[in-house]
């Protein structure tokens, strides 16, 4: 609408009446894309009659360059800077109003689940350097990458060896908890000096819930099908030379410690050469819809293939704060809007879902259902239009 009033105005240009609907309409533009991204249409929309009224400006031979930049000025100040200035305006408030933890913490990097009251990073203090015999998780540090996770269930026949499943799950949850363990098969003694993870280490990494082993071997993995299987072996901590992983500090050199929540870490599988890596890709309901979990023979240094050491617990070690690792504005700006892109791509169809084409829209076709948790709650059904009434 305020498009259409300022193309009424062309005549009365820098009026008071042409500058408030000009206003309203970069007010609105902000509006539009606060509440979803399809209001980038919108933006488009205007957009593009801008650039052509101002081709047209241009072309305008009783119009001079200094009224003609005048026009430029106007449009980029109320239909580009005033727009974002509000957009990120909102999310400015959203995040004053919106501190505290909940259930999707784990979509977010570390460094933003510490500013989340409630979340057990915020205001957190925990060992600075890993080492043997700590309990921690593993984070991919991807956005919205999950933990590195494993649960009781096996892989399917037919899918690589009937091996426990090993995933990135994206809530916290404790079937994430692995204890750090040295290359041999001994058991850490409470009474042994604490001894640090170094940059080229073999460890282990033992599953808490299930005392499996994280391991791999040539079996191709379920999804990624030019990856190795990874999965949950032995049996007590107890399993053979496939469990033995070479953590590499990002950047680091021979002897550097790791650091908790900072270093980006790989971890190279010993007997294969490849490398843990989580490919974003969801698994069928037999993987409780998680995230794949792979080796990639592909050593290339991407953000699929490196980690991070989230909660870390070591009862011979000092706590240090966490507070130096709260992000700045910016940044969780940033996160925020990639994450809930990522979220909106991997939105689809669940099995027996009723979805509808595009060509149903404009006409309301098929109406939309809305379901209660349980048998005894109502059901509502929203009629596409009104010739469905009758059905």
């Amino acid at each position: 609408m305020g498009l259409a009033v300022i193309f009424l105005y062309q005549s009365r240009a820098f009026s008071g009446s042409w500058w408030l609907w000009l206003l309203l309409t970069g007010v609105n533009l902000a509006g539009a894309l606060g509440v979803k991204f399809v209001g980038l249409f919108v933006i488009l929309l205007v957009g593009m009659n801008t650039v052509r009224d101002l081709w047209n400006l241009l072309g305008d031979i009783n119009l001079s360059l200094v009224l003609f930049g005048k026009h430029l000025l106007a449009r980029v100040f109320c239909l580009i800077l005033l727009p974002a200035s509000l957009y990120i305006s909102f999310f400015a408030i959203h995040f004053l109003v919106l501190n505290k933890s909940g259930p999707g913490d784990g979509f977010f990097s570390s460094a933003f689940q510490s500013r989340l009251i409630g979340n057990n990073l915020h205001n957190a203090s925990m060992p600075e350097y890993l080492a043997y015999g700590s309990t921690i998780t593993m984070k991919n540090v991807r956005i919205a990458g999950g933990y590195l996770h494993s649960h009781w269930h096996l892989y399917p026949e037919g899918v690589g060896a009937r091996q426990q499943q090993i995933t990135a799950y994206s809530h916290k949850d404790f079937n994430n908890l692995w204890f750090v363990r040295n290359q041999d098969f001994k058991t850490e003694n409470p009474t042994d000096p604490v001894e640090f993870v170094k940059h080229g280490d073999i460890i282990r990494l033992e599953h808490k819930e299930t005392s499996r082993n994280l391991h791999s071997h040539l079996h191709e993995a379920p999804l990624t099908k030019k990856h190795f299987q990874v999965t949950g072996y032995g049996i007590n901590g107890t399993g053979d030379p496939n469990d033995f992983w070479q953590i590499e500090v990002c950047g680091g050199k021979p002897g550097d410690l790791v650091k908790v929540l900072r270093s980006k870490v790989r971890l190279i599988h010993l007997s294969t050469g490849c490398v843990l890596y989580s490919s974003g890709k969801t698994l069928p309901k037999w993987g409780w819809e998680q995230v794949e979990v792979s080796c990639s023979p592909y050593l290339k240094d991407t953000p699929n293939s490196q980690w991070n050491f989230e909660d870390h617990v070591n009862a011979k070690l000092p706590n240090i704060s966490l507070e130096v690792l709260k992000p700045s504005f910016p940044e969780i700006l940033l996160e925020s809007h990639i994450v809930m892109i990522r979220g909106n791509s991997g939105l689809k169809p669940k099995d027996n879902e009723v979805s509808s084409k595009p060509w149903h829209w404009p006409i309301n076709y098929q109406g939309l259902r809305f379901s209660g948790v349980n048998e005894t709650e109502y059901r509502i059904y929203l009629l596409g239009n009104p010739s469905d009434a009758g059905c």
